[in-house]
């Protein structure tokens, strides 16, 4: 065994305890969030679930227009306005994989948090817009993590797989109780 292979199982048992760390957190955030949000009174019809499902993606949109605003104004202060000519901070660089990495999210959450919305009873409505905030929530956490030290993106990119596949498991499982 060498110093590189202690070291890679180093980093990969603390990945994994600030990964187990970040989907704790995000699911006691879900569960007080949950807990909080009244069912809506449109959540009688599915076009009434779907109409509470897409307001309540506000949270979720917010962050990625948040990370681009961001990446928009460090380009123009520090005069980087050609992506391709190699000049990019490593701030600009750490940040665009932030922000593809958080629209590539975002396209599997949406359908799913939708799909999640238009099935669920009414009385389980609060617990789906609950992954919204949560997922924006990880995803800011990946954000500031990836931004302070790769490593410190582990509890973000966990917290967010945790959202994305309550929402892909949930819609999956409404959606089979109701076929």
């Amino acid at each position: 065994m060498t110093a590189d292979d202690v070291d890679a199982a180093s980093r990969r048992r603390m990945s994994l305890i600030l990964s187990l760390a970040g989907i704790v957190l995000i699911a006691g955030l879900w569960w007080q969030l949950a807990q909080a949000i009244p069912v809506p009174r449109d959540a009688a019809t599915t076009a009434g679930r779907l109409a509470v499902g897409l307001s309540a993606l506000l949270p979720a949109a917010a962050v990625p227009f948040a990370m681009i605003l961001v990446q928009t104004v460090a380009r123009f202060l520090g005069g980087v306005f050609d992506p391709l000519a190699g000049a990019e901070t490593r701030f600009l660089q750490v940040n665009q994989r932030v922000i593809s990495n958080t629209v590539e999210q975002f396209a599997v959450f949406a359908p799913a948090f939708l799909a999640l919305c238009a099935a669920a009873p009414a009385t389980g409505i609060p617990a789906a817009l609950a992954l919204s905030p949560a997922w924006a929530a990880a995803r800011l956490v990946f954000w500031f993590g990836y931004l302070a030290h790769p490593m410190a993106r582990a509890p973000g990119m966990a917290a967010t797989v945790a959202a994305v596949l309550a929402a892909l498991g949930g819609a999956a499982w409404v959606w089979w109780l109701a076929g």
